[in-house]
């Protein structure tokens, strides 16, 4: 088995700049491209248990997923989360970091005593949290006593003062609804998440709030779970009352397509009869007829900005940084109204 001094001597340098080299410290490109050249030749892999024991730092951040048994598979329902991920990734690894990941239930742990093992145990450098459920937030207590470098995903929901990175989710529903009156829609309905779901409250509330600015009318509102199954029964529910609204603002692009599913089952035109706008921009935006007009909420953006600024805490505990990435309109075929309605038929 090849040792750092195995390295050394195929590269023609000292065991320390292979240390740093191998680690991120401060040598020139070049040398450091040797070091890892002469790395691979040899099967060459360092030791990362020793030099935690040597530096007293573990080189790993941790993200963890706060989830409820109201939705516990909500996070593996999206592929979205893998962007996120790939984002939070992309900056660990410029920064010779390591991440590890855990899903946790408020019901079946205490979270408090979860963010005091890793307080206590020092095995990771620092936290990205992201709370899926309105919950109390007593557990960031435990992190800010023991200045423990940590940073939210849309706190918004929670009211805490602490680091966040906010993804725009009331700003990304107001440019629905905006979208959707300046298309001449005055009634309008919403299938929306679990009630108690952050991106869900806070998507609702922007929606709500600027079609009271527009003078239009929310007629209809079903909470649904996320899934094409639940906007399909959703629209159900909606299309069962005596007057179809004329837009639906689907809180994720799954619900829309179910939306659309039922809709063209029973030959209820979209966009002409009435308009669907999604949440999410995910894959099936543009699988589905027509494509989904949907909001882009640019996850991998939001990893970075997750990872970049734990980095920051890592570096100044004790500091507070703030970030909001804003998400973007995509304008595809399943928004735009016909300029003339005539009243759906209903099967």
């Amino acid at each position: 088995m090849a040792t750092l001094k195995d390295v050394a001597a195929l590269a023609g340098v000292s065991t320390a700049t292979v240390s740093l080299a191998l680690n991120g410290g401060p040598v020139n490109e070049k040398t450091r491209e040797t070091v890892k050249k002469a790395a691979r030749q040899l099967n060459y892999f360092p030791n990362k248990i020793g030099r935690m024991l040597n530096s007293g730092r573990s080189n790993t951040i941790e993200l963890v997923i706060l989830t409820s048994a109201e939705a516990p598979n909500i996070v593996r329902r999206t592929s979205l989360f893998y962007y996120l991920i790939e984002g939070i990734l992309a900056v660990a690894d410029q920064n010779n970091l390591s991440m590890r990941f855990a899903v946790k239930s408020y019901e079946e742990d205490d979270v408090s005593a979860y963010f005091s093992e890793l307080v206590g145990g020092r095995t990771v450098e620092g936290v990205i949290i992201l709370p899926q459920f309105a919950r109390a937030t007593g557990f960031t207590q435990v992190l800010e006593r023991a200045r423990f470098p940590f940073v939210m995903l849309r706190p918004a929901a929670f009211g805490t003062d602490v680091s966040f990175v906010d993804m725009g989710n009331y700003e990304g529903a107001r440019m629905v609804a905006e979208l959707l009156a300046k298309c001449g829609a005055n009634r309008l309905g919403i299938i929306n998440g679990p009630a108690t779901h952050v991106d869900a409250i806070e998507r609702e509330r922007g929606f709500t709030d600027t079609l009271l600015e527009a003078g239009a009318a929310l007629v209809a509102k079903v909470h649904g779970a996320y899934t094409i199954e639940s906007g399909f029964e959703a629209m159900k529910q909606i299309a069962a009352r005596k007057n179809l609204p004329e837009a639906v603002f689907c809180a994720n692009d799954y619900m829309a397509a179910g939306a659309i599913k039922y809709l063209t089952g029973v030959g209820i035109r979209v966009p002409q009869d009435i308009a669907i706008v999604g949440y999410d921009n995910n894959d099936m935006a543009t699988a589905i007829e027509p494509e989904l007009t949907t909001i882009d909420n640019r996850f991998y953006d939001l990893g970075s900005a997750l990872a970049s600024n734990l980095l920051a805490l890592i570096k100044e505990p004790g500091e507070r940084v703030e970030t909001v990435i804003l998400p973007r309109m995509v304008l595809r075929r399943s928004h735009a109204p016909e300029k003339t309605r005539r009243p759906a038929k209903k099967k």
